[in-house]
């Protein structure tokens, strides 16, 4: 629009005054004016705004989740936006203590951190990735307890608004964190205490209540019902909601769920019943629709414009199969990415299934179904798809590439596939980890998860896995470190198959667009060809971590 264009012509000229003026009046104008929120928070910094900033970029990760979607970008915004904790992330020694009474310029320090709008908003919608920041936020957790047990309740709006956010945080990382003895030993006392004021129908206070939901779910609590049934400030209420409310509708929906296919035993019932005990993977907000949506070829000549590949049949109605969709996340950006999109996501994991289902928006009720079906079966349903996503499905199974032929089977002429496999080569670090897990005799359960994060931190030892997202919660830590099934594989092997079953390769993905755009030139100046796999398999030799999440890559049938 007129008025945002004139905004930015002020801002770049360092007219900041009539920029921000004409941002506000096209923010009156069009409320979710997501490119007028964000130089509007940036204008805000420019001039040491910082708490205006603050409430712009809250703002600006409500109206477009997607901007939370990396978290090295959230965290160098808590950064600038506040000084004092960048300080405290720096400083190894630092031992921040949260203050219900603030009478020191330690406590003020500490008021300012946890009241900024941005770092409530980005606690309660992502899992923290960063290790100082977990650090912080465990040592900060610690001393909630500590108040609360000793009665030190004194809490204002800001610490229970914090508190709630820390208690939001914990439930989707899935308490991950450490917890020592003494934190045990005083949580169960203040379980014990409140399960005797409940039953005398006694008051609980919200801070006492959110302290115990820092460290466990509400909903495991035998006292759930009396807790979900009394009346709550907004913030403790979206505790109860996060953690007793939601997961009660998720174990309703698994009942609901249609199953298509009956269940391989063996790996495939093992590999399901990792997924029935930690839904995968855990996430809190979907990204806000791209519009318009986009025909599947533009996407493809957008990310792949020196790949040759045929344009897909029927494009304004394209049928999609998401395999292994587990929680999902992706499946309902495919459903609303593509334009003509209906969407078929099946995963072995009802309770995955259950939460995908929960968290579908009614602007996609229509395009996308849920069921659970073993992919080996699927071609008992007698359908074919211009699209079929199958991003870290494969690796996963008895035999992965019987379970790529069969997924082969399911395309469409000129249909394409994305493809998600494990490097060998980036997979090493992890292959050395399970060694040791084995040895040390750690389970895959939840309290080992734990121990052995705490184990590898403070042993000093670096993996190159310690800085992936997967190791920050639970279910993704499983995933990464504890899995009961997996197979990697190499460059050379994917391209062999290829060959012998008819699939074009398109390129690799990257993700971010800015990836894309890297590798697009270092092959180019290099003078190689983004579709020489053999290029890629010596580039991958020199760089081993280079696919360290995943070979993912997009073929085409011939």
């Amino acid at each position: 629009m007129e008025m945002f264009t004139r905004a930015l012509d002020h801002h770049r000229a360092g007219e900041l005054g009539p920029a921000a003026s004409l941002y506000k009046k096209v923010l009156v104008a069009v409320p979710d004016h997501a490119a007028a929120c964000y130089r509007l928070a940036d204008l805000y910094v420019a001039q040491g705004k910082l708490d205006k900033a603050a409430a712009q970029y809250a703002e600006l990760a409500h109206m477009a989740p997607q901007t939370l979607a990396m978290f090295s970008e959230v965290l160098a915004i808590l950064r600038v936006l506040l000084p004092p904790l960048a300080a405290q992330l720096d400083d190894r020694n630092s031992q921040p203590e949260i203050a219900p009474t603030k009478n020191s310029a330690a406590a003020q320090t500490i008021q300012t951190i946890i009241a900024n709008p941005y770092f409530l908003t980005a606690l309660q919608s992502m899992p923290v990735y960063h290790s100082p920041l977990e650090r912080w936020l465990t040592i900060m957790r610690a001393s909630i307890l500590r108040a609360a047990s000793a009665d030190q309740t004194e809490a204002d709006d800001d610490t229970i608004a914090f508190c709630a956010a820390l208690a939001r945080q914990c439930f989707i990382n899935e308490y991950v964190w450490a917890v020592s003895a003494h934190e045990l030993e005083s949580l169960n006392r203040l379980k014990a205490s409140m399960a005797n004021g409940l039953s005398q129908s006694t008051q609980i206070e919200a801070f006492k209540l959110l302290a115990l939901a820092i460290y466990m779910p509400l909903g495991e609590l035998e006292f759930a019902d009396t807790l979900a049934a009394r009346r709550w400030p907004a913030a403790v209420a979206a505790v109860i909601q996060q953690q007793i409310t939601e997961p009660r509708e998720e174990r309703a929906l698994c009942d609901t769920i249609p199953r298509l296919t009956p269940i391989a035993e063996g790996i495939t019932a093992a590999v399901r019943q990792q997924y029935e005990e930690n839904p995968y993977p855990r996430w809190a907000v979907l990204a806000a629709p791209p519009w318009p949506l986009v025909p599947l070829d533009d996407h493809l000549r957008a990310r792949f414009p020196l790949a040759p590949f045929r344009p897909v049949e029927h494009a304004d109605q394209l049928d999609i199969l998401v395999v292994g969709c587990g929680t999902g996340r992706h499946a309902l950006e495919v459903a609303q990415t593509y334009r003509g999109a209906r969407v078929l996501a099946v995963d072995l994991s009802l309770s995955s299934l259950a939460s995908a289902k929960r968290r579908t928006p009614a602007r996609l009720a229509n395009v996308i179904e849920f069921a659970q079906a073993d992919i080996m079966a699927l071609g008992s349903l007698g359908r074919t798809f211009d699209l079929i996503n199958s991003g870290g499905v494969f690796h996963h199974m008895p035999d992965p590439w019987a379970g790529w032929r069969e997924m082969i089977k399911l395309m469409k002429q000129d249909a394409v596939m994305q493809v998600g496999l494990y490097s060998a080569h980036a997979r090493r670090d992890i292959l050395t980890a399970r060694r040791i897990i084995a040895e040390r005799g750690y389970k895959p359960t939840p309290d080992d998860i734990r121990r052995l994060r705490h184990d590898l931190v403070t042993s000093g030892e670096k993996f190159s896995f310690m800085g992936l997202d997967d190791f920050f919660t639970v279910s993704t830590c499983r995933d990464l470190l504890f899995h009961v099934h997996e197979v990697q594989t190499t460059i050379p092997e994917i391209n062999t198959f290829l060959d012998a079953n008819g699939l074009r390769f398109i390129g690799f993905d990257f993700g971010a667009q800015e990836g894309q755009e890297h590798y697009r030139s270092l092959f180019a100046r290099n003078g190689w060809s983004l579709g020489d796999l053999n290029r890629w398999d010596a580039f991958e030799h020199e760089n081993p971590q280079l696919f360290a999440g995943m070979y993912v890559f997009w073929v085409q049938k011939a």
